[in-house]
């Protein structure tokens, strides 16, 4: 390894785990900084770099072209970057004293385990849909919607619902801002749907008063809307096991869906990070610096899976968690140039969002009335 004019190291090895947003982004700027660095990107799953936000239109048929949804891939990153992804790569341990990663073949599970040596380890882990120990989440017709793979898998169930000669019935549990894409979707696709929220509004970012006027424009286009009540169990339908009854914590009975959305949110997929003594707080988020430094030396995090600060309070030290593509790419581009010896700080960010519903778009930013009182 050899320094730089300005005293930082190149030809370091990086192992980045997880792609998508923090980490492509992250394995780009490097290599644009250090063309010796030997970067490496573990990535779970066939696909490194895609369009998640495009996911419920691409489902709805807005967007046809299934290619569109790569953002990059392996050979992409490979050919113009010079970037070793290695996709279908489970990580399942690391060890911050001997700087190690442990990973797995996903496609040959019985293989044996490899182990990659680092010099600078990003994590990138991101998020995974939170699946609640509701009786009977695991029946079939229920989807999440994390990655392309949970995407075509609903696309095939309801090609195969469409082959029938009955409109079918859709339930969306979880009106946050991927439920409501997806309600808009599937009643494209000519589905009645019926969304379920827990919270006493749609899409908890807004305020009360804003959140109205979309609940009642979604009624006026034929959307079944609950809320303030949960799911208590998800039951066979009588008669029809690939149906689903949604039983409600208020005793109510939903009309059997065919097919059921589970959007309740996501939390950050950090659980062999705890393992290896790098400092996440108690619901699992990676605490980080605002360099993006964790506990550990040579150890950064960005992403969906890291707290940052809230800069709308001004109180020093008051963070939260943001699971937007935008930050990410930020502190994926940040986490390079601090690698080498930049030294740039990220100041937080203010969670601008915004997000359309039938003909209407909503967006927000910073924090609610709810979160300031």
């Amino acid at each position: 390894m050899n320094p730089d004019n300005n005293g930082s190291t190149k030809g370091r090895k990086l192992v980045i785990i997880g792609g998508v947003a923090g980490g492509a982004s992250c394995a780009a700027r490097a290599r644009r900084l250090d063309e010796t660095a030997e970067i490496l990107l573990l990535q779970s799953g066939p696909d490194v770099s895609f369009a998640s936000c495009g996911m419920p239109y691409f489902i709805g048929g807005e967007i046809t072209d299934r290619n569109q949804m790569s953002v990059q891939t392996p050979g992409s990153l490979r050919d113009r970057f010079n970037i070793d992804v290695r996709v279908n790569t489970r990580v399942v341990s690391i060890n911050t004293d001997s700087k190690t990663v442990t990973a797995l073949n996903e496609t040959q599970p019985s293989s044996e385990q490899e182990d990659f040596t680092y010099d600078e380890l990003i994590l990138a882990v991101g998020s995974e849909p939170l699946k609640p120990p509701i009786p009977g989440i695991n029946r079939p017709g229920l989807f999440v919607l994390r990655n392309l793979q949970d995407m075509d898998n609903i696309v095939a169930w309801l090609k195969n619902l469409e082959e029938g000669t009955k409109m079918p019935h859709a339930v969306v549990a979880g009106a946050g801002f991927v439920g409501l894409e997806m309600v808009e979707q599937l009643m494209r696709r000519g589905l009645e749907v019926t969304v379920v929220e827990m919270l006493p509004q749609v899409l908890g970012p807004l305020d009360v008063e804003m959140a109205a006027i979309v609940e009642n424009d979604m009624k006026q286009k034929g959307v079944e809307l609950v809320t303030g009540d949960g799911i208590q169990e998800f039951l066979p339908a009588v008669g029809d096991e690939q149906s689903t009854v949604v039983k409600l914590r208020s005793g109510k009975m939903l009309p059997p869906a065919q097919i059921t959305i589970l959007g309740m949110g996501v939390r950050p997929d950090t659980k062999i990070i705890a393992e290896a003594g790098i400092k996440c707080t108690p619901r699992g988020h990676i605490v980080v610096d605002d360099s993006l430094k964790t506990n550990v030396e040579h150890v950064w995090a960005a992403g969906d899976a890291i707290e940052v600060k809230n800069p709308n309070t001004g109180i020093d030290g008051d963070k939260w968690a943001v699971p937007l593509a935008g930050p990410a790419n930020r502190q994926g581009r940040m986490i390079a140039d601090n690698i080498y010896g930049m030294n740039r700080k990220f100041k937080g960010t203010y969670a601008a969002s915004v997000v359309r519903v039938f003909d209407l778009v909503a967006a927000c930013v910073g924090m609610n009335e709810k979160m300031l009182v």
